[in-house]
């Protein structure tokens, strides 16, 4: 460079400046992937399905009317790109995470509800990584470590099962209440009440109010951000009020628990768990927001586990119950391995191939977060020809992923066999719903998905190992299905409450639950 003339810097100048000049050029040229027609100055915002309509299968209908499985809607000048198949998620959240592993910033959730403090609604940068890092120091991915193998199965044996056992209507709440326990305990090392936990409420009050927050277009305020200037009596900000309360939940669930739980630890009273590992183990000179870092990151454990967890199982006792027959297949192959005189263990798994593919099946079947967590790209960038700016909004329709019919035939059908070989081995040539799709993609997948995981398979073995799972009765003591409905409020689909019948084994197996709960406390 020190040998160039001032007439040579001038002609690179002029070709730099002629190939941005055309590179963008270009950029305008392309089209944005193919999606309804926009109107006029507010785009495609009444193309937006409302909140009683299922939009991931609306956007899976889109994409069959555009033959594209990426399309794209622009509102009031923002951009929202729908990613409805395996290939074009993994190119581009996958094989181009750099550009596609950000969050976009939802006005409501991240600022008026102060959600951002959640790990999943941070934008990529310094801050997600060392809560990333932290999280994987203590369980690395593919890797469930033995604390979170030897909590989730003690709060089954000792929490749900004999729950179920003494109330078996309230066989949802159980559920419910012995996962957000176990996730608590593992993250806190706080003991929970046995009954109506107060931990437990407060972080499914948070999970609730964020989720609902997290759904792209469900507030206007995230379309039109100088909204949150409107002050909260004015007729049609309403969303303020909700605003306000959800803030107050957010920041009482972030610094309650884990002033809790390091009183705990102060005291001595604290069992081994992330918050007092990471506290133990981590050097705050190393790390100044050390504390911080350790608070935020031990909200991952409620936020990304517990409620997809709960989820899963919900959707497994309701398809046991409409699917007698495929229940009564698992139940084999539990006693074959189990016997009847000890509960399920989770390194059992590997010798209970049809139990592992009728639970991939029932992820496939009704995907927990059927739309994904949203994506945001922080570059523009050109794909197929298309062009997707910065900024935009992506979102992994993974119903549609797991619906398409290309990859599973008759995908509303029920089926595991669909994950089995001829000889009832778990196939390796076929999508694994487990691993792909349902727990995100790229950067942004969800970290703690084992633990979920785990949790799930060892309640599934347990519940086939001392139940029988029965459709309800009706007023003339006839056998009906249940009915349910999957609501779509928030970003996870839990199915409606529903009825079956939890119905003991045999006395051997009530008195092996009972025997598990004679000398507990009141707290676990």
């Amino acid at each position: 460079m020190a040998n160039l003339g001032l007439v040579d810097v001038a002609v690179l100048c002029c070709v730099a400046l002629a190939h941005l000049y055309y590179r963008y050029k270009a950029k305008a040229k392309l089209p944005y992937p193919p999606g309804p027609k926009p109107l006029p100055l507010i785009g495609n915002l009444l193309d937006i399905p409302k909140v009683s309509v299922r939009g991931f299968e609306v956007f899976a209908e889109w994409s069959k009317a555009f033959n594209s499985d990426i399309l794209h809607l622009g509102v009031l000048g923002k951009h929202i790109v729908i990613l409805n198949s395996v290939n074009v998620a993994n190119e581009l959240c996958g094989e181009r995470s750099a550009t596609y592993s950000s969050r976009p910033h939802l006005t409501m959730l991240s600022e008026l509800m102060n959600g951002a403090r959640f790990m999943a609604a941070m934008p990529y940068g310094d801050a997600w990584r060392a809560r990333r890092k932290m999280f994987q120091q203590y369980f690395p991915l593919n890797d469930p470590s033995r604390i979170a193998i030897s909590r989730s199965e003690d709060f089954i044996r000792k929490y749900l099962l004999p729950r179920i056992l003494d109330s078996p209507k309230d066989f949802l709440s159980h559920i419910r209440n012995s996962v957000g326990g176990a996730t608590l305990s593992l993250a806190y090392g706080l003991r929970i009440n046995r009954f109506d936990d107060p931990w437990v409420k407060l972080a499914e009050d948070t999970l609730y109010t964020t989720t609902e927050a997290a759904v792209v277009g469900r507030f206007l305020v995230d379309v039109i951000p100088a909204l949150k200037y409107i002050p909260e009596w004015v007729p049609g900000a309403g969303f303020q009020k909700t605003a306000k309360e959800g803030r107050r939940i957010v920041n009482k669930f972030f610094d309650d628990l884990y002033a809790a739980a390091v009183q705990e630890i102060a005291d001595g009273t604290a069992q081994p768990s992330f918050v007092s590992l990471a506290l133990e183990e981590n050097d705050e000179a190393k790390l100044p927001d050390l504390k911080d870092v350790i608070r935020d990151t031990a909200g991952i454990f409620f936020a990304g586990g517990s409620e997809t967890t709960v989820v899963a199982m919900w959707n497994f006792v309701l398809l046991m119950t409409l699917h007698p027959e495929i229940q009564e297949k698992a139940r084999r192959e539990v006693d074959t391995v189990v016997g009847h005189d000890r509960f399920p263990q989770f390194s059992d798994k590997a010798s209970m191939p049809y139990l592992a593919a009728v639970l991939k099946e029932v992820i496939r079947w009704a995907p927990i977060v059927p739309a994904g967590m949203p994506h945001c790209t922080t570059a523009d960038d050109i794909y197929r020809g298309y062009f997707i700016p910065k900024g935009s909004i992506i979102i992994n329709n993974t119903w549609a992923m797991l619906h398409d019919e290309n990859i599973f035939p008759n995908p509303s059908l029920f089926d595991p066999d669909r994950f089995l070989t001829s000889d009832g081995q778990l196939r390796m040539d076929i999508l694994d719903p487990e691993t792909t799709a349902t727990f995100g993609f790229g950067r942004r997948a969800c970290p703690g998905y084992q633990i979920a995981l785990t949790t799930l398979f060892v309640a599934a073995a347990s519940f086939l190992s001392l139940f029988n799972i029965l459709k309800p009765l009706n007023a003339k003591g006839e056998e009906v299905d249940p009915f349910v409905e999957y609501t779509g409020k928030t970003m996870i689909d839990n199915p409606s409450p529903f009825e079956c019948r939890f119905i003991p084994r045999s006395k051997a197996a009530a008195s092996l639950i009972h025997a598990e709960v004679l000398n507990l406390d009141e707290k676990l």
